[in-house]
């Protein structure tokens, strides 16, 4: 039992580790349960068979963040963060090296300072308005696998909404989930990124990157797929009629507004417009004229030519 605190020299290695093994903000990836990606997309990633991804411009402000978020939950508890906490580190499950975690901070619980009195703080920037009743489901199990591998009995999310709103929620160690986690974690590892077996598709992005191309015989359909096809049937007559309404409508907003770019509500046109609709005209841009171009250049044109393979079809029969 037990952990070992790996510290990196530098960023670069400390990312190179927690690819030797499944961090925290994974676990909800193999559950199902992270809305930005699924177990067969970081299948792909762990194995190498898709590029890495690279830090955003959301991920880099998120972790610069890491410590105004830490500062003001520090001010809303009084509780006390440990600084040596901050910076690239790794704790590594000494009987399990593939358990790998590397919280954002560690708090005291009190003012008694010891090993056994601390705390995990995991640090959020997000749009979402969250519900400290309802968190989100991947921070949740992601401080519940830290808190397991690190041994601790409590934790806290605390989250920065759009730059303005503050929020924190504590979290009590769950020994059975944390059971369930390693367990789903392990069956991961052993199946799926050391035995080669691929996860199944989640979702339509999956089954494009996992078939970008179609077969070319068909499949029976299943009782489930009919479903979904019977459906489909229902709401696409519905939707046709919609969509046409809405073209009505907009014709006959166009018509009205002639060449003005905008509405705005009776009465206030003079002071405080309530804009209603807008049809402006957009920026010129520059088009290249590639038809011309084959005409004048044709060899040329023929050099940088290639065949692309195209997109697979929807339709509904």
């Amino acid at each position: 039992m037990g952990y070992t605190i790996i510290r990196p020299k530098e960023h670069a290695e400390w990312l190179q580790l927690r690819e030797k093994g499944i961090g925290s903000s994974e676990v909800g990836t193999i559950l199902g349960l992270n809305p930005f990606q699924t177990a067969y997309q970081l299948w792909l990633r762990k194995t190498g068979k898709s590029e890495p991804v690279e830090e955003n411009e959301a991920m880099l402000m998120g972790h610069l963040l890491e410590d105004a978020v830490a500062q003001r939950w520090a001010i809303e508890t009084g509780l006390q963060v440990i600084k040596s906490s901050a910076g690239d580190w790794i704790a590594v499950d000494n009987e399990r090296d593939f358990l790998r975690v590397s919280p954002d901070r560690i708090y005291w619980l009190s003012d008694k300072h010891s090993n056994g009195n601390k705390g995990i703080l995991e640090c959020k920037t997000t749009q979402l308005e969250v519900d400290p009743d309802n968190i989100p489901a991947h921070w949740y199990v992601q401080l519940q696998y830290q808190l397991g591998v690190m041994g601790y009995k409590k934790g806290y999310l605390a989250w920065l909404t759009r730059g303005r709103k503050f929020g924190c929620k504590e979290i009590i160690f769950d020994k059975k989930l944390y059971a369930y986690l390693v367990d789903s974690i392990e069956k991961f590892v052993m199946e799926n990124l050391r035995g080669g077996k691929e996860p199944a598709a989640a979702n339509v992005e999956d089954v494009m990157l996992k078939y970008p191309v179609s077969f070319s015989d068909p499949i029976e359909a299943s009782p489930e797929l009919m479903e979904a096809v019977n459906k489909l049937r229902v709401v696409k007559p519905q939707l046709d009629y919609l969509t046409a309404r809405k073209k009505d409508a907009e014709d006959k907003i166009k018509t009205l507004m002639g060449g003005h770019d905008s509405v705005v509500l009776p009465g206030t046109l003079e002071e405080n417009p309530k804009v209603v609709c807008t049809w402006r005209t957009a920026k010129a841009s520059d088009k290249f004229d590639e038809k011309a171009f084959k005409a004048e250049n044709p060899e040329l044109y023929d050099k940088y030519v290639h065949p692309v393979q195209g997109s697979r079809r929807f339709l509904l029969k």
